[in-house]
C-alpha cells in the first residue's frame, strides 16, 4: 500500500510539465491574438482614405465629362456655322449662275436683234427690186426671190417675226402712223397702207411698221 501511494503521489508530478507547456502555449496564442487584433483594425483606418480617393476620381471623371461635353458643344456650334456658310455660298453661286445665264442669254438676244435690224434695209431693197420687176419673168427675178426667201427663213429661225399691219386696227405698240387718211376713207382706226414693214425678234420690237391709218370720227 505505501508503495502504491507513492506511485500515486509521484504521478501528478510527472504530469505537471505537460500542463505547464499547455499553459505556455495558450498564453502565446493569446499574445499573438492580441498582436493581430490591431492589424485587423488597420483597414478601418484606411477606409476614409480610400473613400476620399474614390471621390476625387469621381470628381475628376465628372470634370473630364463636362470638358468633353463643352468641347462637343463647341464643335457642333462650329459645324453648324460652317454648314450655314456652305449653304449660303452654294445659294449665292446658284443665284450667280442664274443671273449670269440670264444676262448672257439677254446679251446674245440683243446681239441677234441688232444684227437683224442691220439686215432689214437689205430685205427692204430686195422686196423693192422684186416689186419693180414683178412684170418680168426672168431668171434674175427668180434668183432674187429665192435669195429673199432664203434670207427670211434664216432670220425667222433666229426669231424674226413680221408684225401684222395692213387691215389691222392701229396699235401704237407695233405701228407708227405717219399718215392719216381723210374721213370716210376706210374703217376708222384701221391701217390702210403699209410704207415699211415692222419686225420683232423674240417678242421685242426692232422696227415699228410705218403705216397710214383711217381717220376716226
Amino acid at each position: 500500500m505505501p508503495d502504491e501511494m507513492k506511485k500515486d503521489q509521484t504521478a501528478p508530478e510527472e504530469e505537471r510539465p505537460e500542463i505547464a507547456a499547455e499553459d505556455a502555449a495558450e498564453e502565446t496564442e493569446t499574445e499573438l491574438a492580441e498582436e493581430e487584433t490591431p492589424a485587423e483594425a488597420e483597414p478601418a483606418e484606411t477606409e476614409p482614405e480610400e473613400a476620399t480617393a474614390a471621390e476625387e476620381e469621381a470628381e475628376a471623371g465628372a470634370e473630364d465629362a463636362a470638358a468633353l461635353r463643352a468641347a462637343l458643344e463647341a464643335a457642333e456650334k462650329q459645324r453648324d456655322e460652317y454648314l450655314a456658310m456652305a449653304q449660303r455660298a452654294t445659294a449665292d453661286y446658284q443665284n450667280f449662275k442664274r443671273r449670269n445665264g440670264a444676262a448672257r442669254t439677254e446679251a446674245y438676244d440683243d446681239g441677234v436683234r441688232e444684227t437683224i435690224a442691220a439686215i432689214l434695209p437689205v430685205i427692204d431693197n430686195l422686196e423693192r427690186a422684186i416689186a419693180a420687176a414683178e412684170s418680168e419673168n426672168s431668171a434674175l427675178v427668180s434668183g432674187v426671190q429665192m435669195t429673199l426667201k432664203q434670207m427670211l427663213e434664216t432670220l425667222t429661225r433666229l426669231g424674226l417675226e413680221e408684225v401684222p399691219a395692213l387691215g389691222e386696227k392701229f396699235d401704237p405698240d407695233i405701228h407708227n402712223a405717219v399718215m392719216r387718211a381723210p374721213e370716210g376713207e376706210g374703217e376708222p382706226g384701221r391701217v390702210l397702207e403699209v410704207f415699211q414693214k415692222g419686225y420683232r425678234v423674240k417678242g421685242r420690237m426692232i422696227r415699228y411698221a410705218m403705216v397710214k391709218i383711217a381717220a376716226e370720227n
